[in-house]
């Protein structure tokens, strides 16, 4: 299922026949067909069509409107899964203490070992500083899981892996880019935005595709609980951050796919990419989601996106049949 992005400012979306036309003062630049597509995202200020949403509705293409900056405003999305016992069965597991606590370890568990995983073929890639030590750290946090008796107590190994984590990984950003802990709201530098940027992108997508299986998006196991916040899609793609979106901003910055001056400063409002940088992000976002690779854990060749909608299925087999969650490690 393909994304469509939308990051030119002042342009209309119409319906034409079965297609959507993308309009610009007066002339149609382009149309596109709906074949295979599953969700729009539209950054900045762009209008879209009455009749245009309503066949994106009937076709089960999600709308979503975010700023420029990437920070997400709304959604409109077509009807939700009918799958009543799926939430039930969700709301019932939340209340189980101990389905939780073993989720939270199985979920933190992948993501510090995604994350070491990371950190490992970034010093065998790239001339940088021995990060050993945050190697052997992230080692001693998988072992300290073992013991920890409830959410509150994992969820701080987690926190105190991602502050190793991202200590080393800006050890790994060169061409001009410093960066040495994960900050947000608004993010003060590059590697912050660029972090934050593909976080969001993923987020969107999980917390799409878990409310068209059925879902109860605000209702997650290892996050807690709060007003607005997709929590199950934050406990989704947390083995995910690193294998996706850490290793493609190093490979943006490494690879001088983006530069420090496609980034400017607008007082608290944190760093903005340029028209450019963005687009050059989506594109290889999309090519990072799309492109098969060899999945050592299935001896196949999978996409990303792939994966997600096989872990989403996981989770439901879990819920539903006490079916066994294997997190996706990624090998490097």
């Amino acid at each position: 299922m393909k994304t469509l992005y939308i990051s030119d400012n002042g342009l209309y979306l119409k319906k034409v026949s079965n297609r959507i036309a993308v309009k610009k003062g007066s002339k149609i630049i382009e149309e596109i067909r709906l074949n295979d597509l599953k969700r729009i995202l539209i950054f900045g200020n762009t209008q879209v069509s009455t009749p245009l949403m309503k066949l994106l509705a009937e076709r089960g293409i999600e709308l979503a409107f975010l700023s420029a900056r990437g920070k997400f405003n709304f959604r409109i999305v077509p009807d939700t899964s009918k799958n009543i016992y799926l939430r039930m069965a969700q709301h019932r597991m939340y209340d189980n203490k101990e389905f939780r606590l073993n989720w939270s370890k199985n979920i933190v568990g992948a993501k510090l070992k995604n994350q070491r995983n990371l950190l490992m073929r970034l010093q065998k890639s790239r001339k940088t500083e021995d990060i050993g030590d945050a190697k052997d750290e992230l080692e001693k946090c998988l072992e300290n899981l073992n013991s920890k008796n409830n959410v509150d107590e994992v969820m701080g190994v987690e926190g105190y892996g991602s502050k190793i984590f991202f200590k080393a990984y800006g050890k790994c950003l060169h061409k001009g880019f410093t960066f040495s802990k994960r900050e947000f709201y608004p993010p003060p530098d590059p590697v912050n935005a660029l972090l934050s940027f593909g976080y969001m992108l993923i987020f969107n997508e999980f917390t799409s595709l878990l409310e068209a299986a059925g879902f109860d998006v605000f209702l997650g196991f290892l996050h807690s609980t709060r007003y607005g916040r997709a929590s199950l899609a934050t406990d989704m793609m947390e083995e995910f951050r690193s294998p996706v979106v850490d290793r493609l901003v190093s490979y943006l910055i490494n690879l001088e796919v983006v530069s420090l001056s496609g980034f400017s400063s607008e007082d608290k409002k944190g760093m903005r990419m340029s028209e450019a940088t963005l687009k050059a992000y989506i594109q290889n976002y999309e090519k990072y989601m799309t492109t098969p690779f060899y999945d050592y854990l299935t001896k196949e060749q999978k996409t990303y996106r792939q994966i997600i909608q096989k872990n989403i299925l996981q989770l439901e087999k879990l819920l539903l049949q006490n079916k066994r969650y294997i997190p996706h490690i990624f090998s490097y």
